[in-house]
């Protein structure tokens, strides 16, 4: 009786080992499942990863050629655009026409990422589109501003600020669509403001927009957008409209191009955080 008990122990124990074996099996082959499923989650994330990179920076591409094209200088023209973000809602645009004047504009698209960067696309292309033949700045920003009503999505518009120079005359005429105030300085001295006088680009169907006569004969022109007032520096506070006039007139004396590359290096030496673009346009008689 002992031995069939002692047999009966090992038979159990025996059947017991054969069953943590094969739970053990089980559960390599388990693990080694898991571990091949996360190395292609692992592969598959690079992949929609490096994708989305190569996406953004033909988005960035795209952006860049709807840019003017620094080669070709226009004497006191110069702008430009810093982008927060890995595309930009800003832009600004300035050309040549036939008659030897001279469209500009300068725009923020509401929103960040990539619906803002296709929208600036389209507006950026429809002023470049359009300017060459509309030259009233006024009937420009409600040609525009039809166009992108009628595909506009939900509770997206631009601000816009556009104008016609004429190099000879050294009269600008300017519209503003919702966009921030238009600087005028004579040196460090602020001569005058334009603010906006209708709402913002796809809002409404249709609007009316005045435009304004500006003499820029010894002044300074400054197109900008919010991002250079919201720059919070490192005191905690924001650059905001005095500090950006400030900033101006501090770099009043040097070219155009120097002037930019002077004011926006200050911002980011004095800036704690950028959250949005930096983008600015200047017209010197």
């Amino acid at each position: 009786e002992w031995f069939d008990s002692q047999s009966g122990f090992f038979a159990n124990l025996d059947e017991v080992m054969r069953e943590a074996n094969l739970q053990l099996a089980e559960q390599n082959l388990s693990y080694q499942e898991l571990t091949w499923e996360l190395e292609q989650s692992l592969a598959e994330r690079d992949r929609v990863a490096k994708e989305l990179h190569d996406e953004l920076d033909l988005a960035r591409e795209v952006q860049r050629s709807l840019l003017p094209n620094t080669s070709k200088q226009f004497t006191g023209v110069a702008g430009v655009n810093v982008s927060a973000k890995a595309v930009s809602g800003d832009f600004y645009d300035y050309f040549r026409l036939s008659n030897g004047n001279l469209a500009f504009c300068i725009a923020d698209v509401s929103g960040k990422g990539m619906n803002a960067a296709l929208l600036m696309a389209k507006t950026s292309s429809l002023f470049r589109c359009l300017a060459k033949s509309i030259q009233d700045p006024a009937k420009l920003l409600a040609m525009i501003n039809r166009e992108i009503y009628e595909t506009a999505i939900r509770g997206m518009f631009v601000t816009m600020a556009a104008g016609i120079f004429n190099p000879k005359s050294k009269r600008i005429t300017l519209a503003n669509a919702g966009h921030l105030p238009v600087i005028q300085l004579n040196g460090n001295q602020l001569k005058k403001e334009y603010p906006a006088s209708a709402p913002p680009l796809g809002i409404v169907e249709n609007f009316t927009v005045d435009s304004t006569q500006i003499l820029l004969e010894k002044t300074c022109l400054y197109l900008y957008t919010d991002g250079l007032l919201e720059a919070k520096l490192s005191n905690s506070q924001r650059l905001e409209r005095d500090g950006l006039l400030t900033l101006l007139g501090k770099f009043c004396l040097k070219s155009p191009v120097e002037r930019l590359n002077h004011i926006i290096s200050d911002i980011h030496s004095r800036a704690d955080r950028i959250d949005d673009d930096l983008t600015l346009l200047l017209i010197d008689a």
